[in-house]
């Protein structure tokens, strides 16, 4: 081979990268296709739930699960809470694991199902939030670790 056919072919080469790179940038995927299905509930939530059915239905309440936060509370009014965004920012992605509601929605009280996860120092700090902003909102929030005698108790 010459030179010159040594340089048309790394041209050739180069163009063909070059169409492969940009083939692959451009190409936008179906990100409809990126997901997987899961379940609403972990299986230790669902086991709790079985049992926290039973004691709803006997006082007439609903059980609610993974309620967002953000349908629960929101931030006040912009023009007198120049934090709004930051505020919105903190219960945008959380939630709330359980709800028990009366036969016009209104809650009841709602359910964190605790785990060991709870004494981490991030979960201590999310768990104070929460506790703090339901409380200042008006909620009752009941925490257990499974058992349903705190819910019964308030209930009655």
């Amino acid at each position: 081979m010459n030179g010159n056919e040594i340089l048309a072919l790394l041209v050739i080469v180069l163009i063909a990268a070059f169409c492969v790179w940009l083939y692959r940038r451009l190409r936008k995927p179906d990100i409809t296709r990126l997901y997987n299905a899961k379940t609403v509930l972990t299986d230790r939530e669902y086991e709790f739930y079985k049992r926290l059915k039973p004691l709803a239905d006997e006082y007439g309440l609903s059980v609610f699960t993974k309620v967002r936060l953000a349908d629960l509370i929101e931030p006040k009014p912009k023009a007198e809470n120049p934090f709004w965004m930051e505020c919105f920012n903190k219960i945008k992605s959380k939630h709330i694991d359980f709800a028990l509601a009366d036969e016009e929605t209104s809650i009841v009280a709602l359910i964190e199902l605790d785990d060991t996860s709870h004494a981490r120092p991030d979960r201590i700090e999310r768990d104070d939030f929460v506790n703090a902003v339901l409380e200042n909102t008006g909620y009752t929030l009941l925490r257990t670790y499974g058992e349903l005698d705190v819910i019964e108790e308030y209930l009655r």
